[in-house]
C-alpha cells in the first residue's frame, strides 16, 4: 500500500491514526508505571535517598527524552512507512507528553491525599529551612513562604506536575523531533 502523506498533516485521523494512538498508550503506560515505582519507592526510602533526588529528577528527565524519541521512532516506522516530519513527530511526542501529564498528574493528587500527605509537610519544612540558610529576612521568609503554601497542596501538586511535563515535555518532543524526523 502506497503511503501519500502530506507532511503539513499531523493530525490524520485515517487508518495509521488507530496505530499511532495505540503506541503513544502503550509506551506512555509503560512510563508512567515506571515513575509510579519511582515515586513509591522514594516515598518509602525518603531518609535514605533524600540526598539523591536531584539525580533522581535527572534519571526521570533522561527517560522521558529516551522513551519520547522511541515513541517517535516506532511511530516513524509503523505509521509513517519510514518518513516523518519534524512536526508529525513533534505531535506525536506531544501527545505522548499529554497522556503522561494526564495520568502521572492524577496519581500525584491522590498519593498527596492518600498515601504520603505527610511529604507535603515536609516539603514546606525543607523550603523553609533552605530559605533561612539564604539568610532571608523574616518578611521575605514569610512571603515566599505564603506562596510555598499553595504549591505543596495536593490540588498545587497536581497543577504543577501537569505544567512541569507538559513544558519539559514539549523541550524534549522539540530535542527528539530533530533527531527522529526523516524525509525521505
Amino acid at each position: 500500500m502506497e503511503n501519500n502523506l502530506d507532511q503539513n498533516q499531523v493530525f490524520d485521523e485515517g487508518p495509521d491514526f488507530a496505530t499511532r494512538k495505540k503506541i503513544i498508550l502503550r509506551n506512555g503506560t509503560v512510563f508512567v508505571f515506571i515513575l509510579i515505582i519511582v515515586m513509591l519507592v522514594t516515598h518509602i526510602f525518603r531518609a535514605t535517598i533524600s540526598d539523591q533526588a536531584q539525580r533522581i529528577a535527572w534519571g526521570e528527565y533522561l527517560l522521558l527524552l529516551v522513551t519520547i524519541i522511541v515513541t517517535q521512532l516506532d511511530i516513524r516506522s509503523k505509521v509513517y512507512a519510514g518518513k516523518i516530519s519534524f512536526g508529525q513527530a513533534f505531535t506525536s511526542g506531544m501527545l505522548f507528553v499529554a497522556f503522561v501529564a494526564g495520568v502521572f498528574s492524577v496519581f500525584t493528587l491522590v498519593f498527596y491525599l492518600a498515601i504520603g500527605p505527610e511529604v507535603l509537610k515536609e516539603m514546606v519544612v525543607i523550603a523553609e529551612n533552605s530559605l533561612r540558610e539564604k539568610g532571608l529576612s523574616e518578611e521575605q521568609i514569610d512571603s515566599q513562604m505564603a506562596f510555598s503554601a499553595r504549591i505543596f497542596t495536593p490540588v498545587g501538586m497536581f497543577v504543577m506536575t501537569i505544567i512541569g511535563y507538559l513544558f519539559v515535555g514539549a523541550i524534549m518532543s522539540l530535542i527528539a523531533s530533530l533527531f527522529t524526523q526523516r524525509q525521505r
